[in-house]
């Protein structure tokens, strides 16, 4: 059943992301700051609990902060987009791929946990 509902929720995911435009999905530096974040947050917990939880816990946690840290840059005009909607739109969309990374992660996490 696990498998299943995991593939039901992929799927609603993957028809959103086909339906809108995969490009807009993929950045690589936001992936890697989750990840490393999501890493750093396991080492820091190692010796309490599940480790699958504590990585999708991390990789929430540093979705979260990736995103304030993107929001941060636009706003205090450090890639010169402040009032200027053509480049402000990406910069949005890269400052938010963070959070959904994060919970990405945390969903298969989730699947991955034993009960």
């Amino acid at each position: 059943m696990k498998i299943l509902g995991i593939g039901i929720c992929f799927a609603i995911v993957i028809g959103a992301v086909l339906q809108i435009g995969y490009h807009l999905f993929i950045d690589i530096t936001s992936a890697l700051f989750v990840l490393g974040g999501a890493t750093g947050f396991l080492v820091f917990k190692k010796g309490s609990g599940n480790h699958i939880q504590n990585f999708g816990q991390g990789a929430v946690y540093f979705g979260w902060l990736g995103t304030l840290i993107g929001l941060i840059a636009i706003t205090g005009n450090s890639y010169m987009v402040w009032g200027d909607i053509e480049k402000m739109g990406p910069a949005l969309t890269v400052a938010m791929l963070t959070i959904l990374y994060g919970y990405v992660i945390k969903l298969v996490t989730i699947a991955m946990a034993e009960d």
